[in-house]
């Protein structure tokens, strides 16, 4: 068995001490563990992305802004160490906004977009493509968009369910009363139209932009994060979207960031914002949570503060099964507001330390080193044509294969979305749907900034190695591990250590079915043992 799993001393705690109440953990230290060499860029965007096809997430950082003509940076992680120095630097300077990875043609290596804000003089510029030919990202972008835009913002997504990833774009300039359409470019073959095939009916200045599937129909709905605006969602009907919104916020406010994800347990999501007291905002974090298929048109909770809100993004970062809401703020600290069973305090359980203050822009989550990774998997009984499936988790470390109806999909049968949690297949399936992905309970956090260096704050809890089905902690799973379950159950022997070890069917318990599962297994009629989503 190649694959270990991980998990910490505190999850194993709630595991075999459940009965006993747990306070909750923020795993984080209040200063960042890591530090770019690179200080003065103004840094916006940051994204994770595996370019060199080697198992580890590598960090893009996008700069500019509206400040400074930038260079683009990418830190190639060097087996779980991150290198101060950026490794990949693009040849080209831009006043950049956010930036982010994604597969377009297929191939396994993901591409680097990044949107340019403005140019010189606060004139439009153009959203780029950095190509990436097996696993070296090209230092000029291969592919812009035809046309002149402000776009602070873009993020990819399966706009017309073909299984390949389309970009839409958040548009306008609010500064100068620049409003614009937003934008769709549709994937053909693997290469991104340069013209929109999608324009809405409303012009607006946009700095946030997000696919998420809000009424739980299987295809995924178009979010934009407006200035001096509501927040508008454009629903996908299936054969198209709509051009006006379908959906939109009472609040008329500055949002600056946002972010969509189950709070509450109830299938269908929430959705945090980031709101910012310039031109006129309201400087709040708020959330509002979903009525069945359909967002509260006003906020169910906010923030007991006001200020320059940056950046809104949900993540476990306590991995006790719920979303967190992390948000930043420019000029600020990362605050970090803990789920407990959809509620949130209005002050926040956790804030960074006053030295590291900073001009935050973006934060995003992975397992750096893959201290804690697990290879999982998800399998889905298929109806209703469906072919966009939400796993059960976000910010995943990878998806490692799809298989349909018995047969693994090619790379270029389906798209995906490491941070929103989702796979698109490019064909309807008949019966079944089986992903295998990869994801970690150990989530580190980095952070891109305006004014300084970029920061990952590593996740300090520690956890231990153990292989799926190895009751008796071998190292290996073989049939000695049957019999030491069953002296298990009936008493004669210690619980396994660490206790998942002895879940060999990967539903997070440890019981007889473990037993039979192994007996199958080694007749050769099973599946290997394997990690669940624990």
């Amino acid at each position: 068995m190649k694959i270990i799993n991980k998990i910490s001393f505190f999850t194993l705690a709630i595991i075999i001490l459940s009965f006993n109440p747990v306070l909750a953990h923020v795993p984080y230290n209040t200063y960042p563990d890591w530090q770019s060499s690179e200080d003065s860029d103004n840094g916006t965007g940051c994204d994770f992305g595996d370019v060199n096809g080697d198992g580890y997430l590598d960090l893009a950082v996008s700069n500019g802004n509206d400040i400074t003509m930038a260079h683009n940076f990418v830190y190639i992680n060097e087996n779980g160490f991150m290198p101060n120095i950026a490794t990949w630097v693009s040849a080209d300077s831009n006043y950049s906004g956010h930036c982010q990875f994604g597969d377009i043609n297929g191939d396994g290596y993901p591409e680097l977009m990044v949107a340019n804000y403005i140019s010189d003089s606060w004139q439009p510029a153009v959203v780029q493509i950095y190509a990436n030919n097996n696993g070296v990202l090209d230092t000029f972008p291969s592919w812009q968009t035809a046309d002149s835009i402000y776009s602070f913002r873009a993020a990819f997504g399966d706009a017309d369910g073909d299984g390949d990833l389309d970009l839409a774009v958040a548009t306008g300039e609010p500064y100068h009363g620049h409003f614009y359409p937003n934008l769709i470019y549709f994937n053909e073959g693997g290469t991104l139209e340069t013209t929109p095939g999608w324009i809405s009916a409303v012009s607006d200045a946009s700095y946030d932009v997000f696919w998420v599937d809000i009424d739980n129909d299987y295809d995924l709905d178009l979010a934009f994060s407006s200035v001096a605006g509501p927040v508008k969602i454009y629903y996908n009907y299936g054969d198209s979207i709509g051009t006006v919104p379908g959906w939109q916020s009472d609040d008329i406010d500055n949002g600056n960031s946002f972010d969509f994800a189950d709070l509450n347990g109830d299938g269908y999501f929430d959705m945090g914002v980031a709101y910012n007291t310039q031109l006129d905002g309201s400087g709040l974090f708020k959330i509002y949570f979903s009525n069945g298929d359909t967002l509260h048109s006003s906020a169910d909770w906010q923030s007991s503060t006001t200020g320059y809100g940056s950046e809104a993004v949900f993540s476990d970062v306590d991995n006790d099964g719920d979303y967190d809401f992390i948000t930043g703020r420019w000029w600020g600290r990362i605050n970090i507001y803990l789920n407990s069973s959809g509620n949130f305090n209005i002050n926040p359980d956790w804030i960074s330390g006053a030295s590291y203050q900073s001009v935050i822009e973006n934060i995003t989550f992975c397992d750096v080193d893959r201290a804690a990774e697990i290879n999982t998997h998800i399998t889905f009984n298929v109806e209703n044509g469906r072919r966009l499936f939400y796993l059960s988790d976000r910010q995943l470390q990878s998806i490692d294969s799809v298989i349909v109806d018995g047969q693994h999909l090619e790379l270029s049968d389906y798209c995906y979305h490491l941070v929103a949690g989702w796979v698109s297949l490019k064909d309807t399936p008949s019966q079944q749907v089986i992903i295998y992905y990869s994801n970690s309970p150990h989530k580190d956090m980095a952070v891109s900034n305006w004014d300084r260096e970029s920061y990952i704050f590593t996740n300090t809890n520690i956890y231990e190695s153990f292989i799926a089905g190895d009751a008796n902690g071998s190292g290996q799973v073989s049939g000695s591990d049957v019999t030491y379950l069953v002296s298990y159950f009936k008493g004669n022997v210690q619980a396994p250590q660490p206790y998942l070890a002895g879940d060999a069917n990967g539903d997070c318990l440890v019981n007889g079915a473990d037993v039979t599962y192994l007996v199958i297994y080694f007749k050769g009629f099973g599946a290997p043992p394997f990690y669940g989503d624990c």
